[in-house]
């Protein structure tokens, strides 16, 4: 079982690390990792990892906030890897909470979390991707998530028509589409799905 986003891992620091130990992980890692040094689908990959270790310096540098992500992974690694689809859900309701409660951050980190746990999980990938289409910047990772969702789980017709509307609004329409016409297949007198399948339609007619 892969194991979760250990926030000292993504640093490269020991649990016990010191604050200035922190810093200087940081720093090494965000001067070799900076989007501006890559190109292509190389910055994207940078941008990412960039992404990660800010969220994790972030989190370890917050005494309190360091506090509590020390008391989830303590609970986390003692728990039986024959269970990881058990721990994901755990994580997913957590990362949830934490949305909601506008904790944005730390919502982020443990949905990766539980996206570690269980790659498989269609409704971890629903949810984050939904999350992450309200973040500034970060949409091209969310189609991606809910695309993967769509075929981790075919026949959820909540899924698919989340997904039309996002890529119509990434500016997608044939992908936007091809998921609305999939979400009618499933539930042909649905009305959410019959609107948004107007819409798409109303909207090429203008293109």
């Amino acid at each position: 079982m892969p194991n979760f986003d250990d926030l000292y891992e993504i640093l490269g620091v020991k649990p016990d690390a010191t604050a200035e130990e922190l810093r200087a992980a940081f720093r090494r890692q965000a001067r070799e990792l900076h989007p501006d040094r890559f190109v292509g689908e190389a910055r994207v990959r940078a941008e990412q990892r960039f992404q990660r270790i800010t969220e994790a310096y972030n989190t370890l540098s917050d005494e309190e906030r360091r506090r509590r992500y020390d008391a989830t992974r303590g609970s986390i690694t003692r728990e039986s890897h024959d269970d990881s689809r058990e721990v994901a859900r755990g994580l997913l309701a957590r990362a949830v909470q934490l949305a909601n409660a506008g904790s944005t951050a730390e919502a982020r980190l443990v949905f990766r979390q539980a996206l570690a746990h269980d790659s498989s999980s269609a409704r971890a990938h629903h949810l984050f991707g939904l999350f992450l289409a309200k973040q500034t910047d970060e949409l091209g990772e969310a189609l991606r998530l809910l695309e993967r969702a769509a075929k981790l789980d075919p026949l959820n017709q909540r899924v698919l028509v989340d997904a039309a509307r996002l890529f119509a609004r990434a500016g997608m329409p044939s992908r936007a589409i091809r998921f609305a016409t999939a979400a009618l297949e499933l539930v042909p007198d649905d009305p959410t799905a019959q609107a948004l399948m107007r819409e798409l339609q109303q909207a090429g007619k203008k293109a």
